[in-house]
């Protein structure tokens, strides 16, 4: 995120999660977020624990500025951030041949990039529905949740993606 393109996309998707948290209410079985698309756009030369702290304060600001549980947002996202190098070598550059400081799906393909955004939101999603749901939801319903929003959230996130392709 050099650019200042790039600081306004990222500001942008941070503002269309805070509408989505706000005023895009689908029923209780869907549970959208932007965040690990957030996460997967932070430069890859960061270390770890930046990137955390990154996350965290994201994930504080969202739970912040859009009435939701105080930390709950900032925990799955520090749990999204922190494996994302480990899923990069795993699921996107296993042939160690780096082109790009943020993965782009043009240069990953459609399907790398779709597997370590899966990923990246799976564990988000995994935490916040956990933690969310755990005391008070029967299992079937937060796995019933978590696969709903999972899908849900991916393909947003992926559709989002989309507008970044064209940058150099």
């Amino acid at each position: 995120m050099k650019r200042p393109a790039d600081i306004i996309y990222c500001f942008l998707l941070f503002l269309l999660q805070l509408v989505i948290s706000d005023y895009v209410h689908l029923g209780p079985w869907i549970t959208l977020c932007l965040l690990p698309l957030l996460i997967l756009q932070i430069p890859r030369s960061r270390s770890p624990h930046v990137v955390m702290l990154i996350a965290f304060g994201l994930g504080l600001g969202l739970d912040i500025l859009s009435d939701g549980v105080p930390g709950l947002n900032a925990f799955a996202a520090v749990l999204a951030a922190a494996p994302r190098k480990f899923f990069y070598r795993l699921l996107v550059n296993a042939d160690r041949q780096d082109k790009t400081e943020v993965p782009l799906l043009r240069e990953t393909g459609l399907l790398k990039y779709l597997k370590y955004l899966g990923v990246l939101t799976a564990i988000y999603l995994a935490a916040y529905t956990l933690v969310d749901c755990i005391s008070v939801r029967p299992l079937g319903y937060i796995a019933a949740k978590f696969l709903i929003s999972w899908v849900a959230s991916t393909a947003l996130c992926l559709l989002l993606a989309l507008p970044i392709q064209n940058r150099s």
